[in-house]
């Protein structure tokens, strides 16, 4: 049963979500902000908490302002076009913290910096579209309706300049179900990764004339049944800058199946971020988990004795052994394999810093590996704050305490956060 009510917003919670209390139980609501004062309706009643939607707004927040995407509210893709980019920030700071108080256990959390974007809009190097029929675009919130977009104000001008090519073309591409887009905005060029049901020659024929007919595309893969057909050049290149060393320059390389960050600029304080909390020295040896295309494991190579990154997938190892010998770094060597794998069966030296970058699940799996290493500093990089808090806790019943955090608005205009946390031995 529906109930209507007059609230204020109180507070922000994990999911983007505004909350506001009815008769003392909690009500998360989209698309509301701190400081709203609304009419809503409930729309689920769940035992502890209920969902409500926004109906009109009394009092808006200082904070509102107006979203610059006609999707926005529609699409899933983002949840906070309506609140002010300058306090994004801010705002997934004290959920941080109340994420780790409430799944951590923790009464006090030590002092966080906050990277906000600088490109809090245009910033997307990557997206990923559905497609059906003459839809293209992202799914509709909670839903597998498509929307279908123009444009994406989040994404790089050049994905926004390749959309419509695509568009264009779409009854060519009926077998599709998923189109990915990466560009390099280094290069002005880009890539595009088409998920099909069952490709056929006529589909390549189209699509080695279409490459040929926009140069803005450095190549594409066709990916059916775990196959992939590349065609043209399908690796992009990026670099990042670095203020070691007075300033050093990395390229780096990455192929469709590698992951690379989505915000390039972001990434860059993500990397000085984890070198920070490292703080390794030139006699250190360094164990990089869930490696990838080497973002962290190479700029850890040049301020360390010795770095070896571990990562499961092959191409992204194929993408990291190339990065070391294009930038001319001989002190890091790649593992191959599932990280749970790779440290059940090594043998180690002396580790002096373990960094870790695990998938959304985070690193439960292999934390009991990670602190038999005895390492003594863990640099963990998350962007689960739920998971990361579970494993934070872990680390400090074995023995490990959390010196310093970090959070990098990493994803602007979503509630999604990138998070870096320095724990050290107590022992």
């Amino acid at each position: 049963m529906t109930k209507k009510a007059n609230v204020k917003i109180e507070s922000m919670a994990y999911k983007g979500y505004g909350v506001a209390r009815i008769d003392g139980k909690v009500v998360f609501i989209p698309y509301s902000v701190i400081g709203d004062e609304a009419w809503i309706e409930t729309m689920e009643e769940k035992k502890d908490y209920s969902i409500g939607k926004l109906m009109k707004l009394i009092q808006p927040s200082p904070w509102r302002t107006d979203p610059l995407c006609p999707y926005f509210g529609l699409c899933g893709g983002c949840q906070w076009q309506h609140i002010d980019d300058s306090v994004h920030g801010e705002l997934k700071k004290e959920i941080l913290k109340e994420v780790l108080k409430r799944f951590s256990g923790r009464k006090e959390i030590p002092p966080m910096a906050v990277s906000s974007s600088p490109e809090p809009y245009g910033y997307r190097v990557r997206v990923q579209l559905k497609v059906k029929g003459k839809a293209m675009g992202y799914y509709q919130e909670r839903s597998h309706h498509i929307v279908d977009i123009e444009r994406c104000p989040i994404s790089h001008p050049l994905i926004n300049q390749i959309i419509p090519l695509l568009r264009q073309e779409l009854s060519s591409l009926s077998r599709v179900k998923e189109i990915e887009i990466n560009v390099s905005p280094e290069e002005g060029k880009g890539i595009f990764i088409l998920h099909s049901l069952s490709p056929d020659q006529g589909l390549k024929n189209f699509l080695k004339g279409f490459l040929q007919s926009h140069p803005i595309f450095k190549g594409l893969v066709l990916m059916s049944k775990g196959r992939l057909t590349p065609l043209g050049d399908p690796h992009l290149n990026f670099t990042i800058s670095l203020e070691q060393d007075g300033r050093r320059i990395l390229r780096f390389r990455t192929s469709p199946e590698s992951f690379l960050q989505i915000n390039l600029k972001q990434n860059e304080t993500l990397i000085q971020t984890v070198l920070k909390f490292s703080d390794v020295k030139r006699g250190e040896r360094v164990l990089d988990l869930y490696a990838g295309v080497g973002n962290l494991t190479l700029p850890l190579a040049l301020a360390s004795r010795e770095v070896l990154g571990i990562e499961e997938n092959a191409a992204a190892i194929e993408d990291a052994r190339f990065n070391a010998e294009r930038n001319g770094i001989k002190n890091c060597n790649f593992i191959h394999g599932r990280v749970e794998d790779v440290l059940n069966h090594c043998q180690w030296e002396k580790l002096h810093l373990v960094v870790l970058d695990p998938p959304r699940m985070g690193c439960k799996t292999v934390l009991d590996q990670i602190v038999r290493l005895k390492p003594e500093k863990i640099v963990y990089v998350s962007c689960d704050p739920t998971t990361l808090s579970r494993d934070l806790h872990l680390f400090s019943e074995s023995g490990y305490s959390l010196q310093g955090l970090s959070l990098i608005d990493m994803f602007p205009q979503t509630y999604h956060m990138e998070v870096v946390g320095l724990l050290r031995s107590l022992c």
